[in-house]
């Protein structure tokens, strides 16, 4: 076997406030951002690399902070955690001062209207970024880990090398989706039995849609994919974003987005990873909030296609029964039902604010999408910025020089 693809696997990182700190309403919301007096698991995710057999590979660890106050602090601790592993395979650091740095070569250089698409806050645009050091790292393919994972397959690597970018029954392969295994061994997700969620069945149309993990062959086309275990090859992540204004469930929305271009990703029945999250930190309703700001937003984008040259209409049967189960008519009805249940349940344990945002909730499902009026049509605009960013990276070598820099470890 000859080199292969080049490979850039990108790690987010996210960290937040000291245990015991009360939550900070001003704090973006992370599922499990680690606290900074903890250790963490991204040490253990990086261990996990060492070993891949494929050898043509670069890691890029992006450091998240959950506030800007946090961000100085939660450099320093990466840079210890990522530099005991330069020794093994090359591995560099992109973290809010380097975004900061990398905002200024931009300006500086007279394109300043690029720097916006440089974030580090909000899913999706730190899938973004992922993408765009993928891009200078001049990756054929961005493969997308998270910190609480760890590989356990030595040939995952090479897995991806043989079919992304290749074509599958007629189709081009741009995205590649793999599963989780829990720590039980298995990949389905445990039956919830929190009558909080008696109306919301997102645990059974997951489950549900999983069973095409060992039905049928080694690949298929796929309504869903993990954010921490998907390979996008250069050809779609270079014409497709993450859409900025998703907070929650950026790797189905960037499915969805892939299909207006007309690419599907493909699940590969072979391609997992050992999925070891720590608890989620956030309160219950304020991630409830994420979920319910998501599949609102995306049924909107799906209701507001429209006909565009080189798009196709995405319907909504083609993403049952996960996540088209939450895009359909009555969703406000089962966000209803699911929103005083928990309100019920937070004034039977006297939290009155907990209460106060379940009401919230419920009202803000009613109100629509958050500030977009016609989620298509933006996302689309947004996609042809990034499409020409992209282009202007591809040749952009201050930028270049800077992430390949990097490695080197001296910024």
């Amino acid at each position: 076997m000859g080199a292969g693809m080049r490979v850039t696997l990108v790690i987010p990182s996210y960290w937040g406030r000291r245990t015991g700190e009360p939550f900070n309403p001003e704090d973006a919301v992370y599922d499990h951002p680690t606290p900074l007096d903890a250790q963490g698991t991204l040490a253990r995710a990086l261990e996990s690399i060492r070993i891949l057999r494929y050898r043509n590979f670069r890691v890029l660890v992006l450091g998240v902070a959950t506030h800007p106050d946090l961000e100085d602090e939660v450099e320093g601790r990466l840079r210890e955690i990522v530099a005991p592993f330069r020794r093994h395979f090359p591995v560099a650091l992109l973290s809010h001062s380097h975004e900061r740095e990398m905002r200024g070569i931009l300006e500086e250089g007279g394109n300043g209207a690029f720097a916006h698409m440089l974030s580090l806050r909000g899913y999706s645009n730190i899938r973004n970024f992922c993408l765009v050091a993928a891009c200078l790292d001049g990756a054929e393919a961005a493969v997308l880990f998270d910190d609480d994972e760890v590989y356990e397959d030595p040939h995952y690597l090479e897995k991806v090398d043989e079919v992304l970018g290749s074509e599958f029954q007629g189709r081009f392969i741009g995205g590649l989706a793999g599963y989780y295994v829990n720590p039980d061994g298995g990949y389905l997700l445990p039956r919830n039995t929190d009558w909080v969620f008696a109306e919301w069945p997102a645990v059974e149309c997951m489950n549900r849609a999983f069973t095409i993990i060992e039905v049928g062959e080694r690949l298929k086309p796929t309504p869903w994919v993990f954010g921490g275990n998907m390979c996008i090859h250069r050809e779609l992540f270079t014409r497709v974003a993450f859409d900025p204004r998703v907070t929650r469930g950026e790797d189905i929305d960037y499915l969805i987005n892939a299909k207006f271009l007309g690419y599907d990703f493909f699940l590969e029945n072979t391609l997992w990873i050992r999925h070891l999250p720590p608890p989620k930190t956030a309160p219950l309703w304020r991630r409830f909030r994420e979920d319910l700001d998501r599949f609102v937003y995306t049924r909107e984008k799906l209701r507001t296609q429209e006909a565009v040259e080189g798009c196709r209409r995405v319907r909504v049967e083609e993403l049952d029964p996960y996540p088209g189960r939450f895009l359909r008519d009555d969703l406000e009805d089962m966000v209803f039902r699911t929103c005083v249940l928990m309100a019920l349940d937070y004034l039977s344990r006297k939290d009155d604010e907990g209460f106060a945002e379940s009401m919230a909730n419920l009202l803000r499902a009613r109100a629509g999408p958050r500030v977009s009026r016609n989620p298509f049509r933006e996302y689309l605009a947004w996609r042809r910025r990034w499409e020409e960013f992209m282009r202007f990276l591809a040749r952009e070598e201050g930028l270049q020089r800077y992430v390949q820099g990097l490695y080197e470890g001296a910024r």
